[in-house]
């Protein structure tokens, strides 16, 4: 994964908060038998995620 190194350092931070969130959330996601609402919690963790990675590239 190359990132860009025109990202700001509080993109990269947000980045790393981000990715943990998700991280939690996929724990919690796995525990709760895939129900409906923590699927879609970690969705839009992923999607918020991976937009801001976009928009900081």
């Amino acid at each position: 994964m190359k990132k860009s190194a025109n990202m700001h350092c509080d993109d990269k931070r947000t980045l790393f908060v981000l990715k943990e969130e998700i991280e939690k959330k996929w724990e919690i996601l796995k525990e709760s038998n895939l129900e409906d609402s923590k699927l879609k919690d970690f969705s839009d963790s992923l999607t918020e995620y991976f937009e801001l990675k976009q928009s900081s590239q």
